[in-house]
């Protein structure tokens, strides 16, 4: 059995790389995005031959500062997710939860190298997979969360195998409604210029409604269960996905403009900047939450066809991590 004070500094640290991954490496590379300045330097790790660590990037152009903030906020994140490995090992005999910490590291890794590669190579597919890939990385770490909190040891099973099956049936239909989406936003982002993603532009606006049927089909399938973590994710599913489906609207206004009414868009304005931006990040936090409820349904599946709501299931995690 782990001291009481060890979870606790693991999910403190788990908590500290997630938010700093979003603030920094997230937030910056869906800006660098909207400013397409992926390729503002064409050589990689160096950034116009300096070093990474000397080159003048206080003193830097616009688009020359953002993207190589971005690749320092890379850095960081990639050296705290090695101390997460070993901190984890040192702290924490779970398996499931090395597992996950471990995965952290090498989806960092991989997600370094893509982004070398995308430079390196200069393909916008690379782009494409590079951003949503963003997406993987930053779920392992909510996952972390998850599995680390207080009390998730010890929590409460469904009532039934058959309430069990609507629930992760209405979670991984949102989930995929969620994933579709997510990639023909990032079709959008990055290959919109292509003709054969042309139909993304029409299907990606409409599809937001299939996103919005599921997201309520989930909240009724889990009315009447006793789970914390469900009504958890409940709630923030819905914020998530109308705020996103607002932020939608308003990023199509900032970024086309409605000529019929005499409104144009102005290109590189700050709001368009930060309402494009904004609607990557939140579609990333919307996607994580779902990843989150479909590992909830999985973990709180019951043992048995008659079990108890409420049985402890003490210090097991099995199936925490599908």
């Amino acid at each position: 059995m782990n001291p009481p004070s060890q979870p606790v500094l693991l999910h403190r640290l788990a908590w500290l790389i997630a938010a700093l991954t979003l603030l920094l490496p997230v937030t910056t590379g869906a800006i660098v995005t909207t400013l397409k300045a992926g390729m503002v330097f064409s050589d990689w790790p160096s950034s116009d031959g300096y070093n990474m660590l000397a080159y003048p990037w206080l003193s830097s152009a616009r688009d020359q500062f953002v993207e190589h903030g971005h690749r320092l906020a890379g850095m960081v994140i990639g050296l705290l997710s090695l101390s997460l490995v070993i901190a984890t090992w040192a702290l924490d005999r779970r398996r499931q939860v090395r597992l996950v910490a471990a995965m952290i590291f090498a989806a960092v890794f991989a997600q370094g190298m893509l982004g070398g590669a995308r430079v390196r190579l200069d393909k916008q597919t690379l782009a494409l997979v590079h951003g949503d890939f963003a997406a993987f990385v930053f779920s392992l770490m909510a996952v972390l969360i998850l599995i680390t909190s207080k009390g998730w040891d010890e929590r409460s099973r469904l009532t039934s195998n058959a309430m069990s099956r609507r629930v992760s049936f209405a979670a991984k239909l949102l989930l995929g409604s969620l994933l579709a989406q997510y990639v023909m936003g990032g079709f959008l982002r990055h290959l919109r210029e292509y003709e054969g993603f042309a139909w993304a532009w029409m299907v990606h606006p409409w599809f937001a409604l299939v996103v919005l049927f599921a997201t309520a089909l989930f909240a009724m399938s889990v009315r009447g269960t006793e789970s914390n973590y469900l009504r958890k994710c409940v709630t923030a599913l819905v914020g998530f996905t109308v705020a996103q489906s607002l932020i939608g609207l308003a990023t199509w206004y900032v970024k086309y403009g409605i000529p019929s009414w005499g409104v144009v868009a102005q290109q590189d304005s700050l709001p368009q900047i930060v309402i494009c931006s904004l609607h990557k990040v939140v579609g990333l936090l919307t996607l994580m939450t779902s990843v989150l409820t479909v590992v909830c349904c999985s973990a709180l599946r019951p043992l048995h066809n008659n079990q108890p709501a409420s049985i402890s299931v003490g210090n097991s995690v099995a199936g925490a991590v599908t």
